[in-house]
């Protein structure tokens, strides 16, 4: 029983780790190597957990060979267009110049339904709004409108908008995140001024603060109990 509960945390950690080197994809977005790369790598790690006469050594073995597979063939499409597109595909477009393709969506075994529904998810009411509606090649659809129905941006009004910040978490549930608040510049100065401005005595009572670097800042105190 203990020795399968190291096994574990081992793998767990382990498999965390790959997945880091693998890159920050979403589930969602990984392409089809990435995909079985996913899947093989839990069916071995399960084997140790398990089983455990079966050697660990061997399934962490077995593992980093996946990841430097996947590695390597992530670096050779980069240098290589040829090999991406074969092994990777290429994007496949559903809806060119507000037209559907209707040989690709058989060939893609797209039904009308299917094509509706990625066009609401893509928050656009019609079909008759789209330009370009594109497959991409790891799944995900891409929705481009017409000119005429597009939202207008500011550039379109000739306004002037100033740049947009990003925002650091200052305080979670209480927590200071010291880090984040040198990385702004700010001190604790500064987050003892902001707290009393909003009249709040101490830390432990914002359940979530957040800041930018242009000094924006977003305070939620706690609820009381």
């Amino acid at each position: 029983m203990a020795v399968n509960f190291i096994r574990t945390i081992i793998i767990f950690f382990f498999i965390t780790g790959v997945f880091r080197l693998m890159g920050k994809r979403q589930i969602g977005e990984l392409q089809a190597s990435e995909l079985v790369v996913a899947i093989l790598i839990s069916e071995i790690a399960s084997v140790p957990i398990q089983d455990s006469s079966n050697s660990l050594l061997f399934s962490l073995m077995a593992i980093v060979v996946l990841l430097a597979c996947e590695v390597t063939l992530s670096l050779v499409c980069q240098k290589i267009p040829r090999i991406r597109r074969f092994v990777y595909g290429s994007p496949s477009v559903l809806v060119e110049r507000g037209k559907i393709n209707q040989s690709e969506m058989r060939r893609q075994r797209f039904s009308i339904s299917d094509l509706m529904e990625n066009i609401r998810n893509s928050g656009i009411g019609s079909i008759s709004e789209i330009e370009y509606l594109i497959v991409e090649t790891n799944g995900k659809v891409s929705a481009i409108q017409k000119g005429k129905n597009s939202p207008a941006t500011v550039e379109d009004l000739n306004l002037i908008a100033p740049d947009k910040e990003i925002s650091y978490i200052i305080i979670d549930d209480g927590k200071i995140f010291e880090h984040n608040l040198k990385q702004l510049g700010f001190d604790g100065n500064w987050l003892k001024t902001k707290l009393k401005e909003s009249k709040i005595t101490t830390p432990k009572d914002v359940y979530y603060m957040s800041a930018t670097k242009n000094g924006e800042v977003f305070l939620y105190p706690k609820e009381a109990k």
